[in-house]
């Protein structure tokens, strides 16, 4: 190369891991970087973190607008059910805890009077029958060979 010349990125980027090879913070600091990669080498867990970043690249590659909007709306949903669960549940502890006594047949069938457990029944009803459509089967005929 004469003095004319400008070195191209391939000179540059040689260059400078000649002068990174020759100092000793840069060799020791390497030498640290194989002693802690050497565990994950032998048991092969080091694949599975490039595994995992593969993967952690595909989804950056696949995602677009609209994924990341409908994951952000799944993630809202998902997080106001579980608030709104953890709610319920604080506040019918605490009712439960305040009875003096636990409640007989006859004052379990007396709570459906209030239109807040009856919606809440009905809820659970709703609930279950909608589970029950979605785990419904062919009945089974014994009588067939």
């Amino acid at each position: 190369m004469t003095h004319t010349q400008t070195p191209t990125a391939a000179e540059s980027a040689s260059q400078q891991i000649d002068q990174l090879l020759h100092d000793d913070a840069t060799l020791m600091g390497l030498q640290d970087l194989i002693n802690k990669l050497e565990p994950l080498i032998a048991g092969g867990r080091l694949n599975r973190l490039v595994d995992l970043a593969s993967i952690a690249a595909d989804l950056v590659d696949m995602s677009d607008a609209y994924m990341i909007e409908k994951m952000a709306k799944a993630g809202e949903e998902l997080v106001g059910g579980v608030w709104s669960t953890g709610n319920a549940a604080r506040m019918a502890s605490a009712q439960v805890s305040d009875m003096k006594e636990t409640p007989s047949m006859m004052g379990l069938i007396r709570m459906t009077r209030e239109p807040e457990v009856r919606r809440g029944l009905a809820f659970l009803l709703a609930f279950a029958g909608v589970i029950g459509k979605q785990h419904s089967y062919q009945p089974l005929d014994y009588d067939a060979d």
